[in-house]
């Protein structure tokens, strides 16, 4: 198929309204509103945070608490900004951090059922998060290269 033909995904409308900016600026946002959300409960209740986070095991709650706080906070606006072109590396972060999430609060192998399978539902579903995290940092990393 050749690039002028009218079959080109290139001419299709739907591929130019997805290409527009304010698209991609949406698609950013709404991958961040899970981190800000988390972000803003986690620090208008921070010992509450820390306990929770303390519950599943993970090592130092009240540091780990901060710096996920800060995390949730922070690596989104990052990302959907693409502050400093560095919305790629906002992208990586919040990727990361999701799959350290899994074994330490969505554990499911852990659990009996029901539970076993309601936290292998949300384990996936930061599979899912994840790979759209790395696609949005693709795409900032290729605007930033240009």
């Amino acid at each position: 198929m050749s690039p002028n033909s009218s079959h080109s995904p290139v001419r299709h409308p739907a591929v130019q309204y997805l290409a527009a900016g304010g698209v991609d600026l949406a698609c950013r946002t709404l991958l961040s509103v899970l981190f800000l959300a988390t972000g803003i409960a986690g620090a208008m209740a921070p010992l509450g945070f820390a306990h929770g986070i303390g519950q599943m095991g993970v090592p130092l709650p009240a540091a780990a608490a901060a710096a996920a706080i800060a995390i949730n906070l922070a690596a989104p606006l990052v990302l959907i900004f693409d502050f400093r072109g560095f919305g790629w590396l906002a992208a990586l972060v919040l990727a990361l951090f999701t799959a350290i999430t899994i074994p330490y609060g969505h554990a499911w192998w852990m659990f009996d059922e029901p539970r076993r399978s309601e936290e292998f539902r949300i384990a996936t579903e930061h599979l899912s998060l994840i790979g759209g995290l790395l696609l949005a940092g693709l795409a900032s990393y290729r605007r930033l290269a240009g």
